[in-house]
């Protein structure tokens, strides 16, 4: 099964400040072992949302500000497509919670709250340096969504039917590398 703990916490990076994920002794995890390690992540797991959208409601969006986020999403994705290269490849579990499909949700809802966040930041003209801080970030979602295919086969394809709607934020933005790992 997977190291959940990690998948889990990943699976949240809905968020430009994610939690940082701490290092777990190795030790192999049974069906019994994972509802604990589960328990353990969640009070941690969910840091405030992305603030792009109050820093244009308070028309405070500038280069300065959203590069903050934008280093934070680079780092949080960075980080997520590494713990998930370290963690083994899940058996497809449909009887353990939180199983591939939840976790499958889960990262879908994170990937929608990052594009709708960053939706129409070009079309303020208040972030010139906007479409460079998507090219650098752009393939490390890539990178990160991939592993995320590789740890969890097949499991793209939920969060590709889960983006049907949310994509358009992507396209509009100029998440190309992105849209093209999920499928559009």
């Amino acid at each position: 099964m997977l190291a959940l703990r990690r998948l889990f916490t990943l699976a949240l990076i809905s968020v430009a400040c994610a939690s940082k994920l701490q290092v777990r002794a190795s030790q192999t995890l049974t069906p019994r072992s994972i509802p604990s390690s589960t328990k353990s992540t969640r009070p941690r797991a969910k840091p405030p949302p992305l603030s792009v959208p109050t820093l244009m409601a308070d028309h405070q969006l500038n280069t300065a500000t959203l590069g903050t986020q934008m280093t934070t999403l680079d780092n949080t994705f960075k980080q997520m497509d590494t713990s998930l290269a370290a963690t083994p490849v899940s058996s497809g579990s449909t009887t353990v919670s939180p199983t591939n499909d939840e976790i499958g949700v889960t990262l879908s809802d994170a990937i929608q709250l990052v594009a709708s966040g960053l939706s129409g930041i070009i079309a303020t003209g208040a972030v010139p340096g906007f479409p460079t801080m998507v090219a650098n970030l752009d393939p490390i979602m890539s990178a990160a969504l991939a592993q995320y295919n590789i740890t969890l086969p097949g499991q793209l394809s939920l969060v590709h039917t889960m983006m049907l709607d949310a994509q358009q934020f992507l396209v509009d933005e100029g998440f190309t590398k992105t849209l093209a790992t999920l499928g559009f």
